[in-house]
């Protein structure tokens, strides 16, 4: 029995290995992107790159190329990565030259500044596209059907009818799970749906009128509405304009959840360790939901990326919303600030970045 138990756990733990190991590709995947749009952007505009990392830390692998003369590496820590440009971080003491990252324009440094997180959210969009052609987004489902006690309204749903939009709008569940009810609540009495039957997309006319539908106790009960249950949601899937479409969509209403999310910090409505974590968060979600296979995967990559995309661009010290502000200063006093202090500002916030990232985990994994 010990064996056998033993033998149970040993498999438990490999499979959590195994998806913790998901995670860290997944998390290095949304990495690379990240500094892949650094990259790209500042190739073009003619920025001298000297090193493109994966990682922090030594290197475990690295390549350097002779064409370009930028160093490729992979180091031991794979929770971040950099695309270093050339005298970055030199002071302002220093005589530019056409290869410091500085001697460029201020727009052009910008550019690359948020390219990074527009790559995030680029992959994002492409992945939430692949993810509502291949999978679907959840729908509701009609599960059962009531007749209403005005027997001269007919009732044109049925059971097993998909819903997908309400009034010309689209139901939208993945970001707002709610959507069908909110839709619905706007209307008073006739609603036009347009529903999933057989395979085939129709629209019809609903009416809003009393029905009895019984309780779990089996006790009657009078209710205004449209005389349906929905019983189950289940993935319809979309061509790829309206996938496409839906993909921006969902964005834009995550990047609502996550503002409301952290004015509900501010307020004190919920507790940091509830909204947010650090890395180690971020790695033991995608580990869970990788559970569900590939759909979980492809879900979590699309919302962290842009996820990721967003928490960039804020101002915050050593993060690209915060060298966007010194840039756009800079641009409009016609001279920059003194580089030293902003080199020592990127710095500190850096280091509390990462102090901060440790005690949210801490803050998650306690509370």
């Amino acid at each position: 029995m010990g064996f056998i138990l033993a033998a149970v756990t040993f498999s438990e733990v490999m499979k959590w290995i195994g998806y913790v190991l998901v995670a860290l590709l997944c998390l290095m995947f949304m990495i690379v992107v990240h500094e892949f749009g650094h990259f790209i952007v500042g190739k073009l505009l003619g920025f001298k790159i000297d090193e493109f990392a994966v990682g922090f830390g030594p290197a475990i692998v690295k390549y350097n190329s002779k064409k370009s003369g930028i160093l490729f590496s992979f180091r031991c820590l794979p929770l971040g990565g950099y695309c270093a440009f050339h005298g970055e971080t030199d002071s302002e003491n220093k005589e530019l030259t056409k290869d410091d990252f500085n001697y460029h324009k201020p727009w052009k440094r910008i550019l690359v500044f948020i390219a990074g997180a527009g790559f995030n959210l680029l992959s994002a969009v492409i992945l939430c596209t692949i993810f509502f052609m291949s999978y679907g987004e959840m729908m509701p489902k009609v599960s059962a059907v009531y007749q209403f006690e005005d027997v001269s309204i007919q009732q044109n749903l049925q059971v097993g009818d998909i819903i997908i939009a309400v009034g010309g709008k689209s139901i939208y569940t993945t970001a707002s799970p709610n959507d069908l009810v909110n839709k619905i609540n706007k209307y008073e009495d006739n609603i036009n749906l347009t529903i999933v039957r057989d395979g085939e997309e129709m629209d019809i006319v609903v009416r809003r009128s009393e029905y009895v539908n019984k309780d779990s106790e089996g006790n009657d009960n009078r209710i205004r509405g449209i005389g349906i249950t929905v019983g189950e949601y289940v993935g319809y899937r979309f061509g790829f304009v309206t996938a496409l479409g839906r993909s921006f969509v969902f964005i834009v209403k995550l990047f609502g959840t996550i503002f409301m999310a952290i004015g509900s910090i501010f307020t004190g409505v919920i507790g940091v360790g509830e909204a947010v974590g650090g890395t180690v968060t971020a790695i033991q979600q995608i580990a869970m939901v990788s559970q569900a296979g590939f759909r979980g995967v492809l879900f979590a990559v699309c919302a962290l990326s842009a996820n990721i995309a967003i928490m960039n661009l804020l101002p915050i010290p050593a993060l690209d919303g915060s060298h966007v502000v010194f840039t756009a200063i800079e641009w409009i006093r016609g001279k920059p600030l003194n580089r030293k202090v902003e080199n020592i500002i990127h710095t500190v916030g850096l280091i509390c970045l990462f102090l901060l990232a440790i005690v949210l985990d801490i803050v998650h994994f306690v509370t």
